[in-house]
């Protein structure tokens, strides 16, 4: 399945409710085990908070490795492929280590305030944006 981020968004991947719009779009068929591609040619703003509700996610029910042979990224900036790679590894150490969850959320002066949320993506550890 490809989906043009472009289409859904415009050309800014802004907001939180951006990724979860985006994840929605494609969630479905991920779910099933299909290959979804997303392509971002003609987006050129991006916030971790929308990589963090479109992708990061996925990695409280999936694994790194499904996730990169399933989820094709095309057309997407190195700078923002470096935000969605940050993105991605906090989620990941987030859902998936367990020293660093309870870290993050019982002792809430180690983290930001947004990480104490029951949100549907993880939360943020970091506020980093790129535009081009």
């Amino acid at each position: 399945m490809k989906v043009p981020v472009h289409k859904i968004v415009g050309d800014g991947c802004r907001t939180c409710k951006d990724g979860e719009r985006l994840q929605r779009e494609f969630r479905e068929a991920f779910d099933r085990g299909d290959t979804v591609e997303l392509d971002f040619d003609k987006t050129r703003i991006f916030v971790t908070v929308f990589f963090n509700a479109a992708v990061a996610s996925l990695l409280e029910n999936y694994s790194r490795d499904e996730l990169e042979r399933r989820l094709k990224i095309v057309n997407l900036l190195s700078a923002a492929k470096e935000l969605l790679d940050h993105s991605l590894d906090n989620a990941d150490r987030y859902y998936h280590d367990l020293n660093f969850r309870e870290v993050r959320v019982s002792n809430p002066d180690r983290a930001p305030a947004s990480s104490t949320r029951a949100t549907a993506a993880p939360p943020a550890f970091g506020f980093r944006s790129w535009s081009g």
